[in-house]
């Protein structure tokens, strides 16, 4: 028997699960919001210049690792103010999104996109993602985007950014797919305790 990917249910009930955050509910007012999740170094270097690019736009960042230099550089080289929020994470920040980027594909391989595209994100990350079946799917779907430069991560910015048609698609797109492959958890309780 096949059951499937019990991960899809995990972020299914995350995102069943999400707080409102108030702090995060005022910092995005009525402006969109991109959260950037698990970054390394290499991801913020395209980020910064995406955050400069589009003063209308809230960012949340959220680091892999937490150390203060990486901090001190986010917050010195993006323009138009910065706050830091050390209760963030993008699992609580994704149901406040409009788009996101998924971290660590130019290193050992890129994190949980699942965590994104259930709540209907757009997706994008570095080039390391070829060992994760969902990634490939949503790039193939066209739900998500592997970018390896600053060039490519504003081209597939941009229109999201300025067709709400086209965004509104590709959000219905990523989130059919993780509620396409919900439901293995009760295949495999079933077949286990039946």
């Amino acid at each position: 028997l096949v059951a499937g990917d019990t991960r899809f249910d995990r972020v299914a009930e995350i995102a069943r699960a999400a707080r409102r955050i108030d702090v995060i509910d005022r910092f995005k007012g009525d402006n969109r919001l991109f959260v950037a999740g698990s970054t390394w170094e290499p991801d913020e270097e395209l980020l910064i210049r995406l955050i400069n690019d589009n003063p209308d736009v809230k960012f949340v960042v959220a680091p892999h690792e937490m150390d203060e230099s990486r901090i001190a550089r986010l917050m010195a080289e993006t323009k138009g103010g910065a706050l830091r929020y050390t209760q963030c994470t993008p699992r609580t920040t994704y149901g406040y999104a409009t788009w996101s980027y998924i971290g660590g594909g130019f290193g050992v391989g890129i994190h949980n996109t699942l965590e994104a595209a259930t709540f209907g994100l757009p997706v994008a990350f570095g080039p390391n993602y070829e060992k994760f079946k969902e990634a490939r799917d949503l790039v193939t779907l066209g739900a998500a985007r592997s970018v390896t430069d600053y060039e490519q991560l504003r081209t597939w910015f941009v229109p999201l950014r300025d067709n709400e048609e086209f965004l509104q698609k590709t959000s219905r797109i990523a989130k059919d797919y993780t509620t396409r492959h919900q439901g293995a958890t009760g295949i495999i309780v079933k077949t286990i305790f039946h």
